[in-house]
């Protein structure tokens, strides 16, 4: 398979298609998609055009096609950048339109062509106005999504970064629950912030490479001072410590996931910003993310974020929440592994991204489809669900699992894959993140016992129906990946060796690494 897309040159234009398509698609679907729910209420006459819920889940499809076609064209074997793609936009600023994939960016590049279209047609019903608008904010989300990944110019970084966060945005103001609205603007005060101090730091950084280019490999060889390296690494965490909801800056994230519909629920569990801390900041400024005191105040927050939100989790009475607060305790294993920095840690953050991406959106979508069905994502509002919904039921099980880490289970590879890697740098943190699994298997089997078993109110939930034929097919897919990654997890692991191996020799050895410690004499 991988001769034949390279003989069809797919490496050649696979990335700008996988960023540009979205946005072709979003323009269609806004000008061509037809309200369907609007002409069903009588709120507009019958026009001609296809549903634009049909056309923007479609778009979303030959975009999963357009990533998988992209894991095909991927050689495990080769070093550096992949199917590469180069167009001078700015050259007095020395901004290039440069795209590239690597072991690092491959599998959440995959995971998100997956997640996306089964969020999507999975929440079909979930919203039911303004669906053309809708269908083209989701596209717009994807393009940036995928832009953060593959995008190698800093400049065009920033731009796929805005790109995601304003549809973000206007999806969770507009769709948002009744009287949430105001979750949407703490959503882009937090993000804004942190985003307008990554851009001076971005220019800061292209002023000390004499405005000759804003390319990651050109900018990597800069030399910069301890002080500089301090300054622009605290702007950059500033923008992806907030947007990854990392402690003691979670406090936007459960309200604006309980408030949005289920598709943008699903999208802002992805964990974009603790990728852009292994790509961007941590290679870019290795002394300052290796200082001695910067270092440790971030493992330390990473384990307060996972005992934390697993605690907070615990203490959760609606079933959104808990799932919010449970993917923040997740975040804090992602963080401990890219801050520990060793490979086993590294890789295993990765994988657990991958895990959040599939786990935790499996849960948001069957608390969606609760929502739809009951009107409810109260806690207490269910009881013995699986009686009247098994296939539901099943799928929950699976993705709770999965989050909990189970053995067999993405998320199981994920985590002890952190600790093991943790463990040999820093044990007590390592011990006492480990807590963190203990309680996600307490708030996790709390959630299972409250929805699916003890005494089901027939009255109440008469109307409660079993998963529909694509919601069943959605969901049987995210958890076959989760199973999948979990049994046989080495086709993501070989991908992710050179590139964690290049990280790590980067901070270590490179141009702005830590100088080293001078050895201690002891005497005789």
């Amino acid at each position: 398979m991988h001769d034949f897309l390279v003989s069809m040159g797919v490496d050649r234009w696979v990335l700008p298609v996988l960023i540009g398509w979205p946005v072709v698609a979003a323009v269609l679907v806004r000008v061509l998609g037809r309200d369907v729910s609007r002409e069903a209420s009588g709120t507009e006459a019958p026009s001609g055009g296809p549903d634009a819920r049909t056309l923007t889940a479609a778009a979303l499809v030959v975009e999963g096609l357009l990533a998988l076609a992209l894991w095909g064209v991927f050689d495990p074997a080769r070093d550096g950048w992949q199917a590469r793609w180069d167009l001078p936009w700015l050259p007095e600023f020395g901004a290039t339109v440069s795209l590239g994939v690597d072991g690092l960016s491959l599998p959440l590049v995959l995971m998100t062509g997956v997640v996306l279209p089964v969020a999507f047609i999975a929440s079909w019903n979930n919203v039911r106005v303004r669906t053309p608008a809708f269908g083209a904010l989701a596209l717009l989300l994807t393009s940036g999504l995928m832009g953060v990944f593959v995008a190698l110019d800093l400049l065009v970084f920033y731009l796929a970064w805005e790109l995601m966060l304003i549809p973000t945005y206007l999806l969770v103001g507009v769709w948002s629950t009744a009287g949430n609205t105001r979750a949407s603007l703490r959503y882009v005060l937090f993000t804004l912030v942190g985003s307008l101090l990554m851009l001076v730091a971005i220019i800061a950084l292209w002023t000390v490479g004499d405005g000759t280019s804003m390319h990651i490999d050109a900018l990597s060889t800069l030399t910069l001072s301890p002080i500089a390296q301090l300054l622009m690494f605290g702007a950059f965490f500033a923008a992806f410590g907030v947007k990854s909801a990392l402690f003691p800056f979670h406090t936007w994230l459960p309200d604006a996931q309980q408030a949005a519909p289920t598709f943008a629920s699903v999208t802002l569990g992805l964990k974009v910003g603790a990728y852009a801390l292994l790509r961007f900041a941590i290679p870019l400024f290795p002394a300052a993310a290796t200082h001695d005191t910067v270092r440790m105040v971030i493992l330390v927050l990473s384990v307060v974020s996972i005992v934390y939100g697993a605690l907070v989790a615990l203490a959760q009475k609606d079933l959104k929440r808990l799932i919010s607060y449970s993917s923040i305790s997740h975040l804090g294993f992602i963080m401990l592994g890219c801050f520990t920095l060793t490979q086993q840690s590294v890789e295993g953050a990765v994988m657990s991204i991958v895990n959040s991406g599939l786990a935790t959106s499996a849960l948001f979508l069957v608390a969606g489809m609760l929502e739809d069905r009951t009107g409810s994502t109260s806690l207490d509002a269910f009881g013995g669900v699986a009686r009247r919904t098994p296939m539901l039921a099943t799928m929950l099980v699976v993705a709770m699992l999965s989050t909990v880490a189970l053995p067999g289970t993405a998320g199981f590879v994920g985590e002890f894959l952190v600790l093991i890697g943790t463990y040999a740098e820093f044990p007590v943190l390592a011990i006492i993140a480990t807590s963190g699994v203990v309680f996600a298997a307490a708030y996790g089997l709390k959630a299972l016992q409250a929805v699916l078993f003890g005494p089901f109110d027939a009255e109440r939930h008469a109307g409660l129906r079993d998963l529909g034929f694509h919601e069943r097919a959605t969901l049987v897919l995210l958890a076959a990946a989760i199973v999948a990654v979990g049994v046989a997890p080495a086709p993501v692991l070989q991908r992710l060796d050179r590139p964690t191996q290049s990280l790590i020799e980067a901070v270590r050895f490179g141009p702005n690494a830590p100088a080293p410690t001078p050895p201690v004499s002891l005497g005789r």
